[in-house]
């Protein structure tokens, strides 16, 4: 719905104030007419005054008067309440103007004339085409096997008409049938310049332009620029693991910048509990050796003969005790 309204606001901003004159002074005349813009349709030339005018639509509906001029005085000039708020007649000059156009505006038109006495001075018939005016084209490109090239050109717009020429030389797809005109066309290997689609149609011709470069030379560059992207990334790879390996080991976590020693002491019976104790110093005598003093902490014991035993732990006590020192 977006796409659709941007294209009704485009052709409304590109047909607005466009204007279009038609001689249908002739009998089989075709006239176009730009949608919402205006036609000027020359209906009769004024020599010594106009004469009598009807022109009305001739189709498979009921035909309806469009417009119907009476010299007589008092003149009447009567315009078909259809179209009457967009639409005048020129008595000075014979013509009929239609602002706004509309598609229904489109039709064949019957003209006749009369004289002063009601007789018919002539039949005359013309047909009037409303059309949306092209767009300017968009040229898109598509590189095919053996370094062909097929390029599109795409156009919005009534009856759009593709002309192609290739430095001012005129080309057409060799695919195509012939006189066929086509919004494509196909570029053998090698060819390159400057590429020009031209769109028209019976309201309006547009033109675009692009420089177009051997497959050969595009397809170089492509694979220039990957390969550059793949070094880049090579590179980053590189430093990434230069830089990894010199990266030094893990150290071990220093507090206070001084060693720290720790240690998991369990015991199957007893958990020791940490709290200060006082240290008493006692001399203990030997029994069957010489007497000498021996200091132990925090115990009383007598020992005898050549065997003795200070505060060891009881045969099921068992401790546990890992020591590490910090570096």
């Amino acid at each position: 719905m977006k796409a659709l309204f941007g294209l009704l606001v485009m052709l409304a901003a590109v047909s607005h104030g466009m204007e279009t004159p038609c001689d249908a002074t002739l009998d089989g005349t075709r006239c176009y007419g730009t949608l919402g813009g205006t036609v000027f349709l020359q209906l009769i030339h004024v020599v010594s005054g106009v004469p009598d005018i009807s022109l009305k639509t001739e189709s498979n509906d009921a035909a309806k008067i469009i417009l119907k001029i009476r010299n007589k005085h008092p003149k009447i000039v009567k315009i078909h309440k259809s179209i009457e708020t967009r639409a005048h007649f020129f008595i000075n000059n014979g013509t009929f103007r239609i602002d706004n156009t509309e598609r229904n505006d489109s039709a064949e038109y019957r003209l006749d004339t009369f004289n002063a006495d009601g007789e018919t001075l002539g039949t005359r018939k013309l047909q009037l085409f409303i059309e949306a005016p092209v767009s300017s084209p968009q040229l898109s490109s598509q590189y095919l096997t053996h370094g062909e090239m097929r390029v599109s050109c795409s156009s919005e717009g009534d009856g759009p008409q593709y002309s192609w020429t290739l430095d001012g030389h005129p080309l057409r797809d060799t695919k195509a049938s012939p006189g066929d005109k086509t919004n494509t066309i196909t570029l053998k290997k090698g060819q390159s310049g400057d590429l020009t689609c031209t769109v028209k149609n019976n309201i309006n011709s547009v033109t675009t332009s692009e420089r177009i470069s051997p497959c050969e030379e595009i397809i170089g560059m492509v694979a220039a620029s990957l390969a550059g992207v793949v070094l880049v990334l090579v590179m980053v790879l590189a430093v990434y693991c230069v830089q990894k390996k010199k990266k030094p080991p893990k150290t071990s976590v220093h507090v206070d910048s001084q060693d720290v020693e720790y240690a998991n002491v369990r015991t199957l019976k007893k958990q020791m509990r940490l709290q200060e104790r006082k240290v008493e110093y006692r001399q203990v005598k030997i029994t069957g050796a010489p007497q000498q003093p021996l200091e132990v902490f925090g115990q009383n014991k007598t020992l005898e003969g050549p065997r003795w035993k200070v505060g060891t732990p009881e045969e099921g006590d068992c401790v546990y005790a890992r020591v590490r020192k910090g570096q």
